[in-house]
C-alpha cells in the first residue's frame, strides 16, 4: 500500500509518498509555460536519479505538448 500526502500552496504542490519502507517527498511548481518537479530521494533511489530524471522529463514533455 502506498501512503500519499499532498497539499497545495498557491501554484505549488507539496507531496510525500511512502511504500516498502522507502519515502519520497517533493514539490511541483505550476508555471504559465512550464512545470518544475523537485524530489527529495532516499539514497537508494538517488543512485538511479539521473535515469529517472530523463524518463520523467520525456513523459512530462509528452503531457505538455500542444495537441
Amino acid at each position: 500500500m502506498i501512503d500519499l500526502e499532498e497539499r497545495w500552496e498557491g501554484e505549488r504542490l507539496h507531496f510525500s509518498a511512502g511504500a516498502l519502507g522507502q519515502s519520497v517527498a517533493g514539490r511541483v511548481d505550476i508555471m504559465e509555460r512550464s512545470v518544475r518537479i523537485e524530489l527529495d530521494l532516499p539514497w537508494a533511489l538517488a543512485a538511479v536519479a539521473e535515469g529517472l530524471q530523463r524518463r520523467v522529463r520525456k513523459a512530462g514533455m509528452l503531457l505538455l505538448e500542444e495537441k
